[in-house]
């Protein structure tokens, strides 16, 4: 069944550069073997019948930015941001690395809503709290709507892997729901909430998020909380900001 799959992935890859005329075939990842029990056992790629292997990279990253690296960034900033219209499963991300993807950024915003996830190819389709991702909605105002809102996510590899589980799972990252936060992390586009432009065969739709980018801090390396007044948080005044 696996190998037949693994043809049919191919054979879909195949048609895929037919239809676009593409001489790289699309990054896609194959169903995933029965023995992955946890994310220390799942690749960097994910898998997953159709994921997309070039996105799950960038998502899965564990690595913590120096701190002379890292930029401050408004949420206007990343709503600002440009974004393509259409994205194909697997294609190279050379084109949104040059436009800011992979930079180390710090924002500040409202923590609207916290949501856990659900088992995703850069998962390995795992569906338990430990193993799966938390979707932070950040908002200018804490009665901003959602559809003005900026994600961020927490996601397994860092929290496991950087010593902050159990702690950053949702259980207790839900209790600062509505506190103002600052997280640093990696911008990322979240392409899998564009639409194709070309769907492998028997590739669903991609369907967007109520937000108003599809631009990202993914992964999330480092979370705080304002114990003070928000001006003295906007102007990271000592002890303003306490770790989560």
């Amino acid at each position: 069944m696996k190998h037949s799959i693994k043809l049919i992935t191919t054979f879909a890859a195949a048609l895929f550069l037919v239809s676009t005329g593409s001489g790289v075939a699309p990054s896609v990842t194959s169903e995933c073997p029965d023995d992955i029990e946890d994310i220390d056992h799942c690749p960097i790629t994910g898998c997953g019948e159709l994921g997309d292997a070039e996105l799950n990279t960038a998502k899965n990253s564990e690595a913590v930015p120096p701190a002379e690296e890292i930029s401050n960034m408004t949420l206007a900033n990343i709503k600002s941001l440009a974004q393509p219209a259409r994205w194909n499963t697997g294609l190279s991300r050379a084109r949104l690395k040059a436009a800011g993807e992979g930079r180390a950024v710090r924002v500040m915003g409202f923590l609207l809503r916290v949501k856990p996830q659900g088992g995703e190819s850069s998962n390995c389709e795992l569906t338990g709290r430990a193993q799966t991702d938390v979707h932070l909605v950040l908002v200018n105002q804490p009665d901003d709507l959602e559809q003005e809102s900026v994600s961020a996510e927490i996601t397994p590899r860092v929290r496991q892997h950087q010593g902050h589980d159990p702690k950053w799972q949702f259980r207790n990252v839900n209790n600062i729901e509505g506190d103002f936060v600052r997280v640093t992390g990696w911008l990322m586009l979240d392409t899998k909430h564009i639409r194709q432009a070309h769907r492998l065969p028997g590739e669903r739709l991609n369907k967007g998020l109520v937000r108003a980018t599809n631009w990202e801090v993914h992964p999330v390396t480092k979370l705080e909380v304002c114990v003070k007044s928000i001006e003295a948080c906007k102007a990271n005044k000592p002890g303003a900001w306490e770790n989560f």
